[in-house]
């Protein structure tokens, strides 16, 4: 593993309580696990590491999650309104939203894990994810440089990904359980860890 189960648990929960608290729109999440898992990497590992995004699949336990648009070819694309997003570090395949799932498609009913897998086992296609745990990743990367370029004009993006990296701490050292930040308009809110406990990995 690139980085310890109990470390990945922990960046999960911070940008999940940050997300919680600022009311965001589950829809663009796995743009901010992506985006601030990335950049808690690179700040506290100084590991090289780059959100990504497009078609995802997943085998969770026998059950499929795919991440991507039926096209009226019968192909799939993961450049359209349905995507996902992953963080790439030195030869791995993190999903710091993973542990969202059991809510973020409760109809699976799978259970909150992590994803960390090395992107040398990624399978060939969607069609040969036959072992739980298996996942098959086809990034976009122009039509999410440009869902990038509009997020980013949202000036506390960057406000959050520094808050997030600076409420991280690496076990075994003490990490507060929960933080106040201050809102655009002055006022103070104390936001308090949160998020689902982790069962294992994938």
């Amino acid at each position: 593993m690139l980085i310890k189960q109990s470390d990945y648990h922990r960046i999960y929960r911070v940008i999940h309580s940050l997300l919680s608290a600022n009311n965001s729109d589950p829809a663009t999440a796995a743009m901010y696990f992506a985006t601030f898992g990335a950049f808690i990497l690179e700040h506290h590992y100084k590991i090289k590491a780059k959100p990504s995004g497009g078609l995802v699949a997943y085998n969770l336990g026998g059950k499929l999650m795919l991440f991507a648009d039926h096209r009226e070819d019968g192909y799939v694309t993961g450049a359209g309104e349905n995507f996902h997003c992953w963080v790439e570090a030195d030869g791995w395949a993190i999903d710091f939203m993973a542990p969202a799932f059991p809510q973020a498609a409760a109809e699976l009913a799978v259970p909150a894990k992590m994803f960390q897998r090395p992107l040398s086992s990624m399978a060939a296609g969607i069609n040969d994810l036959k072992q739980s745990g298996d996942f098959f990743y086809q990034a976009e990367a122009e039509a999410m440089s440009r869902r990038f370029a509009d997020w980013h004009k949202h000036g506390a993006i960057g406000d959050l990904a520094s808050v997030a990296a600076g409420w991280f701490r690496k076990s075994p050292r003490h990490m507060t359980g929960s933080l106040v930040i201050s809102t655009s308009d002055g006022e103070t809110n104390t936001v308090a860890l949160s998020g689902n406990m982790l069962t294992g990995s994938w």
